[in-house]
């Protein structure tokens, strides 16, 4: 993100006057999440007091994303929703992902390969794909996977955004924490080449592999990933392609006020 983030963490860029964050977590309190835990890394006290629980990854610099989610494993003991930080999501979305059935459950985009249009410093190989069939279970996620290579499955784009019941929560942890027990921090795992640097994709994968049930939530659009200085400097333009309504109308109030 160059300069952008050389004095903040993504998720404290600003979206129409407001931190990204602030947005999102007014989406997850819309959608039932009554107790907010952000996990925090880089530039960590750049992050105010939204009115959240903060927990550090101390070794953000050397682990990733499902690595850094179990750094807050003590709070995943009941229903959850998580996030990403670095995604503008529709609250619409949340909504429809809190509505989903199953114990665990990952909002999929199945509208997404247009949005790659123009999005030439995050190519399309980079997204992490989900590959669902017809009852709406994941038999796939990673991010080696290629529509062309879907076959009679819907290939969709995973949000970064999840649901897990009290129940879901329960698997997820016990996989992690068997993994963990029995792999080194250096050894590969799935599509990581280090089980430390692992995506959600990878134990998605391992958990669909292990028999337990992933389902999609299936959306269109709604959604946009903020990864490079382009993405954020994309945005306004890709909001109505994406059909991104809250964020379109608040950009034309925030450019309002401004005048």
């Amino acid at each position: 993100m160059a300069q952008l983030t050389a004095d903040r963490p993504k998720c404290m860029l600003a979206i129409a006057g407001r931190p990204l964050l602030a947005w999102t977590i007014d989406a997850l309190r819309g959608a039932g999440c009554t107790e907010i835990v952000v996990i925090t890394g880089y530039l960590q006290d750049r992050i105010p007091d939204l009115g959240f629980r903060r927990v550090q990854n101390d070794d953000y610099e050397n682990n990733n994303i499902l690595h850094s989610l179990m750094c807050a494993r003590e709070y995943l003991d009941g229903p959850v929703m998580a996030t990403y930080s670095d995604i503008w999501v529709e609250p619409s979305v949340h909504m429809k992902l809190a509505e989903a059935q199953g114990d665990i459950v990952a909002a999929v985009d199945r509208d997404w390969v247009p949005y790659y249009d123009g999005r030439t410093d995050h190519p399309v190989d980079e997204a992490e794909n989900i590959f669902v069939d017809t009852t709406g279970a994941v038999r796939h996620a990673g991010k080696h996977l290629h529509p062309a290579n879907a076959g009679e499955l819907l290939c969709g784009e995973f949000l970064g955004l999840w649901r897990m019941s009290a129940a879901g929560t329960k698997v997820f942890k016990s996989a992690f924490e068997q993994l963990d027990s029995e792999l080194s921090p250096s050894a590969s795992f799935q599509q990581a080449s280090e089980w430390r640097r692992a995506y959600i994709t990878d134990i998605t994968q391992h958990l669909v592999d292990s028999g337990i049930r992933v389902d999609a939530a299936l959306i269109e659009r709604g959604w946009a990933e903020l990864d490079t200085a382009q993405d954020y400097e994309r945005l306004p333009a890709v909001a109505e392609r994406q059909g991104m309504k809250t964020l379109s109308q608040a950009l034309a109030a925030f450019e309002r006020a401004e005048k």
